[in-house]
């Protein structure tokens, strides 16, 4: 392939799952393909967009994976950017302004970009159509997966949106591991055919020893690492806990040791990540925060000191070992747990699962005055995450909520009326202003004055950004606009808020069950296998 010697000579040949996907994705078929961590997938819709006229866009979940390919790409001469969090507000502004101009071939971005009014207008005013989008974690997309992020809800949605504004994306949807129920919600939601699912021969990867150590108590696991690590001189060790807390603790008992959580600052993460990766790091404890896309080919230890809550999330996290064989022939695999371990998980499940009282808090919260109405929030107080109502907070209830139309998302925007500058204002806008007095300085209050729909007044703004009239648009003042449809929650609502939660319940249950079954079982491998429904070829390269 000529594409291949232009702008990745280091790579000598394709696999032929790499072709047969590339092939299909030519052909504008969407496709699913699974293939193990390590395996290519990036190369595989790299390749794609610069074989189909138009720009492609990413959407991934890890930042620093975005900005280690875009900088990949930029070395290669390939035409790549990144919108995401860790740009501070007016670069945004710039790049989505600019890209237009830019003309990028390919767009990382995060799923919580694209429900973005702003990203959205910058996109309608792109010469260029969107010729594919590229779902990276596909797995995320279910919420019967264990990795389920309601932020995936938004692909098929904007997905339409592309088609309604005259684009007509290819979907590629990719994935290491995805159990049976997921892999429905995929082929469904993005209409799949079934000629068009790759799986991978070796899913089920050779190069990874799995060991499992029953333990009496907790205290004894720090021994059993040690003795682990030094048994077999492993140089670079992943340990994965569930505690924030706990990450740190436990590096203190290591030289050349460090954490990785969630919390941590994005200057932190970055500094641990290449720490890591260089090797001055040489043991990590982390979260699940370092997970998925993280690009260090030669860990040769995955080390659970707590359980995972499924098969799938386990081979997810070991498929992080040994990802190119010349660097690292093998990956040791130790997983520690005890009955009581599981007992814990399975009640933390239990508690997670969305209760009547946080269905009621949460629609007291957004609607204290019982009205149908239109809502402006804070975004912030949204997407916070600090456990309320348990861990199922307002990030998780308002898409769960949308979703059983007790209410609709209307978009986004930086600023209050008055708190927005135009250059030159417009006589729309100049309406919006006067409409308001000295005290009120809301978007809600112009609709109700004027009669002014809300993404009325969302699309001029962003329609007078991106045409560069407007010289203020506050960076700390993110406000989102909800359109609550029921002033009282209606019970037959409820129930089915409550019944598909105690579903999800005992799905993750019976994920937890056959985890541990597995501890028991002989052939491991095999298993994992019949797990996922991917092809078991012991011994096969």
């Amino acid at each position: 392939m000529e594409l291949l010697k232009q702008y990745f000579n280091d790579i000598k040949q394709l696999y032929d799952y790499q072709k047969i996907v590339i092939e299909n994705i030519k052909a504008k078929n969407n496709t699913l393909a699974i293939i193990p961590t390590g395996g290519g997938k990036s190369l595989i819709y790299q390749l794609g967009a610069l074989l189909l006229e138009g720009t492609t866009i990413v959407v991934s979940p890890l930042k620093a994976l975005m900005h280690e390919q875009v900088n990949e790409l930029k070395d290669r001469r390939i035409n790549a950017l990144s919108i995401n969090s860790d740009m501070d507000f007016q670069t945004q502004r710039d790049v989505l302004r600019n890209l237009c101009e830019l003309s990028p071939k390919l767009i990382y971005v995060s799923p919580e970009r694209l429900n973005n009014y702003f990203f959205r207008s910058a996109l309608k005013f792109m010469k260029s159509k969107i010729s594919m989008v590229v779902i990276d974690e596909a797995h995320c997309i279910s919420q019967w997966g264990f990795d389920f992020r309601p932020d995936y809800n938004k692909i098929k949605p904007f997905c339409e949106f592309l088609k309604d504004n005259g684009s007509n994306p290819v979907i590629l949807a990719l994935t290491a591991t995805i159990s049976a129920q997921p892999r429905k919600d995929i082929i469904h939601e993005f209409k799949i055919a079934q000629d068009n699912i790759f799986i991978e021969n070796n899913v089920i990867r050779d190069n990874l020893e799995l060991n499992f150590q029953k333990v009496e108590k907790d205290a004894d696991k720090l021994d059993h690492i040690k003795n682990f690590i030094y048994s077999r001189q492993l140089k670079k060790v992943l340990v994965y806990t569930y505690s924030r807390q706990k990450c740190k603790e436990l590096s203190e008992n290591f030289d050349e040791s460090s954490y990785f959580h969630a919390e941590l600052t994005p200057g932190e993460k970055l500094r641990t990540y290449k720490g890591f990766k260089e090797g001055k790091i040489k043991v990590l404890f982390s979260t699940t925060a370092f997970g998925m896309g993280m690009n260090i080919p030669d860990i040769d230890g995955v080390i659970h000191y707590q359980l995972p809550e499924s098969i799938e999330e386990y081979y997810q996290h070991v498929g992080r070992g040994a990802r190119d064989k010349k660097k690292c022939s093998k990956c040791y695999c130790l997983f520690l747990w005890s009955e009581k371990n599981f007992e814990v998980k399975a009640d933390r499940i239990r508690k997670n699962t969305i209760k009547e009282s946080n269905i009621d808090e949460a629609f007291d919260w957004i609607n204290p005055k019982r009205k149908v109405i239109s809502k402006e929030m804070n975004f912030e107080e949204v997407m916070r995450n600090d456990g309320s109502w348990g861990t199922n907070n307002l990030r998780l209830l308002i898409p769960t909520f949308e979703k059983f139309g007790v209410l609709d998302m209307l978009g986004e925007v930086n600023g209050r009326p008055k708190s927005i500058v135009f250059k030159s204002n417009t006589s729309f806008w100049e309406n919006v202003i006067n409409s308001l007095d000295g005290i009120r300085n809301s978007y809600t209050t112009v609709e109700k004055k004027l009669g002014y729909r809300i993404q009325d007044m969302i699309d001029h703004i962003y329609e007078q950004e991106l045409n560069g009239n407007i010289k203020k648009m506050p960076a700390t003042e993110r406000l989102l606009f909800l359109s609550i449809n029921h002033s009282d929650l209606p019970d037959g609502i409820k129930q089915n808020i409550i019944d598909e939660s105690l579903r999800i319940e005992r799905n993750k249950i019976a994920s937890l069950d056959k985890l541990r079954e597995l501890c028991d079982v002989k052939d491991k491998e095999k298993f994992i296998a019949e797990q996922l429904g991917v092809p078991y070829n012991k011994g096969i390269v």
